[in-house]
């Protein structure tokens, strides 16, 4: 049995994939774009990247949702932070989704194995100096802090609308870095500034592919969704209470290797 021209069992392997990277990734403040768009760029061969994307924009904000829901339960999720830099994020998104919709695939894949090498080689560098976590938060940010925050948003925003993810492998070290959030209230408002930019971002590939001929696998949608749904929800509940942050950290940094591994494979041999 096929659906949209993909076998049942392939779809059924993508399920099981697709479910493990919500269950870690809503842990990290992060999407999962980064393995779900490598995930299907092998599986769904028949599926070009403009139509991946979109796919996993969704997942990744149902991922960001649940975790920025556990989250804020616990009180990890500064509001006055994250909100003015996901509105700052969206001047991003239409530039993104636009390089995506308009480049050669060929780029756009180049494009998205880099970040990933830059930001897993980031985070193992972090890992091996052992680099000391803030242990709590500040109350207030300067000028200083708040001008670059913004401008990385708009980044953070383009590569939402241009790679599909949720934007965490950048959002996350700016706001422990830049604005010295203790990590896991930093996740937590980074998954509250996905849940805004990854439906801004859908909805632009919504109005950029009517009338295109290019068209979103909605079945797919929702098919993964649900799954996506209830296995962050475990995840990010679960995670809040055994994991510790250097072991997400490592989850995280092995996965977006072997996720920018496929991504260099599928250049070099497709």
């Amino acid at each position: 049995m096929a659906f949209e021209g993909i076998e049942t069992e392939t779809i059924a392997v993508v399920a099981v994939l697709i479910g493990v990277v919500a269950f870690f990734y809503s842990n990290l403040g992060l999407g999962g774009g980064q393995l779900y768009v490598p995930i299907m760029d092998l599986f769904f061969i028949s599926l070009f990247i403009k139509e991946v994307v979109p796919l996993s924009l969704m997942f990744a904000f149902v991922t960001m949702l649940t975790a920025a829901y556990t989250h804020n339960k616990k009180g990890l999720v500064d509001l006055k932070l994250g909100i003015p830099l996901a509105l700052a994020g969206l001047f991003g998104v239409a530039a993104g989704v636009l390089f995506t919709s308009t480049v050669e695939e060929t780029i756009v894949k180049a494009g998205f194995a880099a970040l990933l090498v830059i930001v897993a080689t980031k985070m193992l560098y972090d890992i091996y100096r052992a680099k000391a976590e803030n242990m709590d938060s500040p109350e207030a940010f300067t000028r200083k802090q708040w001008v670059a925050g913004v401008g990385v948003s708009v980044l953070i925003g383009f590569l939402v609308g241009s790679f599909g993810i949720g934007g965490g492998v950048v959002s996350v070290p700016l706001i422990i870095y830049v604005f010295r959030v203790e990590a896991r209230r930093a996740i937590g408002t980074s998954a509250l500034m996905g849940a805004i930019l990854t439906p801004a971002a859908f909805l632009a590939y919504v109005l950029t592919t009517a009338g295109s001929g290019s068209e979103i696998p909605y079945g797919l949608v929702f098919i993964f969704t649900p799954i996506v749904f209830v296995m962050a929800f475990v995840g990010s509940t679960w995670g809040l209470k055994k994991l510790r942050t250097p072991i997400v950290k490592t989850i995280f940094t092995c996965g977006v290797y072997l996720a920018a591994s496929e991504m260099i494979y599928s250049l070099l041999y497709t």
